[in-house]
């Protein structure tokens, strides 16, 4: 501050004196004491009441603005369909983040009866205060009041609230409705700050303090003293400004750790793609496991067919015993009755030795041809499964060579496709298409070797079938072929048996696992997802907060700058109008003196005429 040098020491009721009289506005009140009450609604009550109390800094300050005539003008779009959308927004976000206890939606407030509006509007007014607010009488009545106690800046007619839902009239109210919830959500985020609600006034006080003692000390002259409230009132704006900065720093590394560990995320694998191929590579396992059971179970009904023929043939051969036992009976009843000599007796010997000689090689004879027989069974098996495996290769070939679908390029309209039935009765039903006729011939255009393979193939089918069809006639008259076949049959079911439940078994601990590693995706999928968006989401609020805290600073510096030129204008205001009324002061005494001397003059004179 430069020092003044037009001015002597002024004493304190003098500078009061001329401090009241100069046209600088007082500063605020200091004897306001703290609102009472704690917690969000008292925060919220206090500092709307502070808004509305006589003689505060706002009401002062607003005391040398002027007034115009008539009622004030809403600068709003409430005609707006997307401002009008915009604050039904905001109004439901508030309501059903503060536990409003009636059902509402976008619906709702775009045309409300008067029985929403007047749930909603208490709702509002029972946040700022429950006992200060409680509406009593008529909802037209009270409601304006109660917005003119907040200092709401627009009037609200009574004839709007009687028709609230009208399109004339509903889109004043709602904008009032919104600039209540704002009110409430500023009175929330300034009451849950560490600083007081009233930070931006406290400063203000403390700048006019700091200006009203160096302005006191700079009209006392004491140059000293002026220059300590400027060295404390910098060094206290810029320890500020040196938080503001290390806190912007602090939230600027979290911010670059975060997408740092953001990234990190990002360059690992996916490990849902990861479980989703080896849940895919598990599936085609159990579908391979599924044909396996399907194909085990085809030779079950198989095995379960043989089964009935062999019982069918065990129930016929217990017939020809029981009639053969018959005849030996018969024929022991009559050896009873005759006599018999010597001589007979030893030819009998003879011929039953004969007849056991006979049987034991015939017993050779029919071991034998079972043993041929499965030996041609198990060779039949073989080559069924062979003509399975060529009928997928002939599918596979056909398929390469372009005759499977009848409509491909060498098919020329016939159906290649090969289909091969086990169970059939007959060589007509055990392929779906004429080998012979139609497939053979078109085969051999294009491939001689494979019309000479499937030749042979089939004529060895055809005799293997005939050769199984003779034994099966000459093994139906051997009674002991029974209890062999009886013995394999219960084997071969109980290996069968044995390799179901292995199979099914497999199959369950197969789906278990399946289901566990669907699971854990799952889990896994969660867990990456909900850090995914935790971390988003923690990156958002941080850009958020450093974006608040800029703005808050910038805005806090621009209020600051407009305060002290605002200040200084008023101290140039109130020097020039010292200094002219110093100036007039001088004058008046000039012209007092003038007169005092003329008249010192007259009377002079009059004394010397005397």
């Amino acid at each position: 501050m430069s020092r003044r040098q037009t001015l002597a020491q002024l004493s304190p009721s003098q500078l009061n004196s001329k401090g009241g009289n100069s046209g600088v506005p007082p500063r605020c009140s200091k004897d306001v004491g703290p609102l009472p009450g704690k917690g969000r609604k008292s925060v919220a009550g206090g500092l709307l009441m502070a808004t509305a109390m006589p003689g505060s800094c706002l009401e002062r300050r607003s005391s040398v603005v002027t007034k115009s005539s008539g009622p004030k003008q809403d600068p709003r779009p409430l005609n707006s369909k997307e401002y009008q959308n915009n604050c039904i927004k905001t109004v439901i976000n508030y309501l059903t983040t503060h536990n409003f206890s009636y059902p509402v939606s976008p619906k709702t407030l775009a045309s409300p009866t008067g029985k929403d509006f007047s749930a909603v509007v208490t709702f509002l007014f029972q946040q700022i205060d429950p006992v200060a607010f409680r509406i009593l009488g008529k909802v037209e009545d009270e409601v304006p009041l109660f917005f003119k106690r907040l200092n709401y800046p627009f009037q609200i007619s009574k004839s709007a609230l009687f028709a609230v839902g009208t399109p004339h009239s509903w889109p004043a109210v709602l904008a009032a409705l919104t600039w209540l919830v704002e009110l409430l959500e500023y009175a929330e985020k300034s009451g849950s700050k560490k600083s007081s609600g009233f930070e931006r006034e406290n400063k203000v006080e403390d700048f006019l303090d700091y200006l009203a003692e160096g302005y006191q000390t700079w009209m006392s002259g004491d140059d000293d003293r002026c220059q300590q409230l400027d060295e404390q009132f910098a060094a206290k704006y810029i320890k500020q400004a040196a938080e503001l900065d290390a806190s912007r720093e602090e939230r600027c590394r979290a911010k670059e750790q975060l997408l740092a560990e953001l990234a990190q995320f990002r360059l690992l694998p996916d490990p849902v793609e990861t479980a989703k191929q080896k849940l895919k590579e598990l599936l085609v396992d159990k579908d391979k496991l599924q044909q396996l059971v399907q194909q085990d179970q085809g030779l079950k009904q198989m095995a379960l067919r043989k089964l009935s023929e062999k019982k069918a043939d065990l129930q016929a051969k217990q017939d020809q015993i029981a009639a053969s036992v018959a005849e030996v009976e018969q024929l022991r009843q009559r050896v009873v009755v005759q006599s018999v000599n010597k001589a007979d007796l030893n030819r009998m010997i003879m011929e039953r030795n004969k007849q056991a000689e006979v049987l034991a090689a015939e017993t050779a004879k029919c071991e034998e041809m079972e043993q041929r027989v499965h030996e041609r069974e198990m060779q039949i098996v073989r080559c069924l499964n062979g003509i399975d495996a060529l009928a997928v290769t002939f599918g596979r070939l056909a398929n390469r060579l372009k005759l499977i679908p009848a409509t491909s390029k060498r098919a020329g309209g016939t159906n290649y496709e090969l289909r091969i039935n086990r169970n059939a009765a007959s060589q007509v039903d055990f392929c779906n298409l004429d080998l012979k006729g139609v497939v053979k011939p078109n085969l051999e255009r294009l491939c001689e070797t494979y019309r000479t393979r499937a030749s042979q193939l089939g004529q060895d089918l055809i005799s293997l079938k005939e050769a199984l069809m003779a034994r099966s006639e000459s093994s139906t008259e051997k009674q002991e072929e029974n209890a062999v076949l009886q013995a394999d049959i219960a084997k071969a079911e109980a290996q069968l048996q044995a390799a179901k439940d292995a199979q099914e078994e497999k199959c369950r601990r197969l789906t278990a696992q399946a289901e566990g590693i669907k699971a854990q995706v799952d889990e896994f999928y969660s867990a990456v997802s909900n850090r995914t968006e935790h971390m988003e989401e923690q990156l958002s609020r941080a850009q958020l907060i450093y974006e608040q805290t800029k703005r808050e600073c910038e805005s806090e510096l621009a209020k600051l700058e407009a305060d002290l030129n605002q200040a200084i204008k008023l101290m140039i205001a109130h020097k020039e109008f010292v200094t002219n009324t110093i100036a007039r002061t001088a004058t008046v005494i000039r012209q007092a003196k003038g007169e005092i001397a003329d008249l010192h003059k007259a009377r002079i004179f009059n004394v010397a005429a005397t």
